[in-house]
């Protein structure tokens, strides 16, 4: 009689094959995650970051493997960042032309976006850690833009929708902006910009911001003149693109 399920036989070799299957199994469970690590790889997949404050079982997982989450992103073309001090992690694609894109492409941050990351970093790295979370306002927000000046930005409620605008976009999608749920003028500066915007990007934002405020005859504010060796010939006709 035929077997009723393909490549197995009515004999003494179906336990054979069955046990093979069974151990095929038991291998690849040997050689998954602890449960600690799955979650944290499953967290780092969905969330655009990982931080400590927000994602505790996640980040412990991160800490206590991750030089296996590292080699897991890594197969599927990612690498894995992570920032002790500044307690957080997150993926980020890795570069090549032949390289799969497992990310989505994030449309280009707006200049007004990539100045306000600019005082944002520096808000940020300047804050005592003890002190608590890092606490900006809409009105701080708006006097660091004033400096760079598009042609009617005289009427005050452009001005405004262009301030708004800028958050807005940090606020959502890259969420390195949280808005207190109390105070609608009170926002709570995220960890992640410490590692996600490094000294080449400092460098590239506070060229094109020294370029779009020469252009418009402005002074620039005085955290902006910082001896960081930035070039003042950056382009002053593009937003930055965050890694």
């Amino acid at each position: 009689m035929s077997s009723p399920w393909p490549g197995t036989r009515d004999n003494a070799g179906t336990g054979a094959d069955f046990d093979g299957g069974r151990e095929h199994y038991h291998d690849l469970a040997g050689d998954r995650l602890p449960e600690p690590a799955r979650r944290a790889l499953v967290s780092l997949m969905l969330n655009r970051y990982i931080c400590r404050a927000r994602h505790r079982v996640a980040w412990e997982g991160i800490l206590t493997s991750e030089n296996e989450l590292r080699t897991r992103l890594d197969e599927m073309y990612l690498d894995l960042v992570v920032d002790h001090e500044a307690e957080v992690a997150f993926k980020r694609q890795q570069d090549g032309d032949d390289v799969p894109r497992v990310l989505r492409r994030e449309k280009a941050l707006s200049r007004d976006a990539s100045f306000v990351l600019i005082f944002l970093r520096r808000e940020y790295a300047f804050a005592d850690p003890d002190d608590g979370p890092v606490i900006v306002t809409r009105d701080q927000i708006a006097e660091f833009l004033r400096p760079y000046r598009e042609d009617g930005d005289s009427d005050d409620a452009r001005f405004s929708r262009r301030v708004d605008t800028a958050i807005n976009t940090l606020v959502k999608p890259w969420q390195i902006l949280e808005a207190d749920p109390a105070v609608d003028y009170l926002f709570t500066i995220s960890p992640v910009v410490v590692p996600l915007i490094g000294p080449d990007e400092m460098h590239r934002f506070e060229a094109a911001f020294r370029a779009a405020a020469a252009s418009s005859g402005s002074s620039l504010p005085t955290d902006v003149h910082g001896g960081d060796g930035a070039s003042a010939s950056g382009e002053d006709d593009g937003g930055g693109d965050l890694p």
